[in-house]
């Protein structure tokens, strides 16, 4: 059974991946497998936490205050202490994750992660006893403040420049969306777009911290970190019927049954170039009652009626999107 959520926008989504399955004690999330972490390898850890939250859940957070080697990014430092998992592959869908900030440097989403590239959503506040220092791996950004950077290896640009308002809001929701090559992220009072490829996945999410570690260097507990929860990837469904808009072979037009009675990739409910059906017997719709004039709307046996070849009499294969059950824990 497909789990349709539907979105302010009317549009509805399709669930196409989530994780719920973080360990409750602190222990690691991995490494390997499932998830990947970043250069340094620096360790993630789920936790069951609900101190001001609104209910029980469990987190996943950085263990360490790490990535701080000298350099920046444009210097070509380290500075990718995220952990990512492969997920879904999802052209036009939404990421979302939730965070609780207590800490005001840095942290991020990642999405769209690959061999050679990923973007990272980032969020750098002030630093020192009296926040009038910064703390924030790309150099060239307002403090505080938020970007979305494209990293290639060790190097990162800004692809574009977010809002200060409203970037530590304790609870918040991230959410990345991909639509017809429009790339939209949000967060608080921050509205970040760009356009990219065709090609571009938003598949590879997770989540970023630059000196957010729970623990210190010295192994002492701070209890100032970045969590994360609940990452949830789903496809748009535009049209709200069941087949998401990667697949769909009418975006904006609702036809389940996917039928394309002429093979030709578009679907028959939004096809100019197939016949329409009238329901009266006037198959090429000129308002004489079918293709013979004469009411009927049936040609002479052997007579198509067209230049081309006829048909074979078996009549047209459906083609359906087939989409597999997907489980999800619903929150509390």
């Amino acid at each position: 059974m497909l789990l349709l959520l539907v979105s302010g926008a009317l549009a509805a989504t399709l669930e196409a991946w989530t994780y719920d399955d973080f360990p409750e004690d602190g222990s690691e999330v991995g490494g390997s497998g499932q998830w990947e972490y970043g250069y340094d390898n620096d360790p993630w850890g789920g936790y069951l936490y609900n101190e001001g939250q609104d209910d029980e859940s469990v987190w996943v957070f950085p263990y360490t205050d790490s990535g701080d080697d000298g350099t920046t990014w444009s210097e070509g430092g380290t500075r990718d202490n995220y952990l990512v998992h492969e997920a879904v592959k999802v052209s036009q869908g939404t990421f979302t994750v939730e965070t609780y900030v207590t800490d005001n440097d840095a942290w991020g989403v990642v999405f769209g992660h690959g061999e050679s590239s990923r973007y990272l959503f980032l969020v750098c506040g002030l630093d020192g006893d009296n926040g009038d220092g910064t703390d924030c791996p790309y150099e060239n950004m307002e403090v505080p403040g938020s970007a979305l950077l494209k990293i290639s290896g060790r190097q990162a640009e800004v692809v574009a420049d977010g809002s200060s308002a409203g970037l530590y809001q304790e609870l918040g929701t991230v959410a990345v969306s991909m639509n017809d090559g429009k790339l939209t992220v949000e967060y608080g009072d921050t509205t970040i777009e760009t356009t990219v490829g065709e090609q571009f996945r938003l598949n590879g999410v997770g989540f970023f911290a630059y000196n957010q570690g729970l623990y210190e260097d010295n192994g002492q507990r701070d209890d100032n970190a970045t969590w994360f929860r609940r990452p949830v990837l789903s496809w748009h469904d535009d049209d709200n019927d069941g087949v998401p808009d990667d697949t769909d072979n009418c975006e904006t037009t609702s036809n389940a049954d996917q039928a394309d009675a002429d093979g030709d990739g578009v679907g028959t409910a939004c096809d100019n170039d197939e016949p329409s059906d009238t329901g009266n017997g006037d198959g090429d719709g000129d308002g004489n009652g079918g293709p013979n004039g004469d009411g009927s709307g049936l040609t002479a046996p052997g007579d198509c009626g067209c230049s081309s070849s006829p048909r074979s009499g078996a009549g047209f294969a459906l083609a359906f999107a087939a989409l597999g059950a997907v489980r999800r824990r619903r929150p509390a």
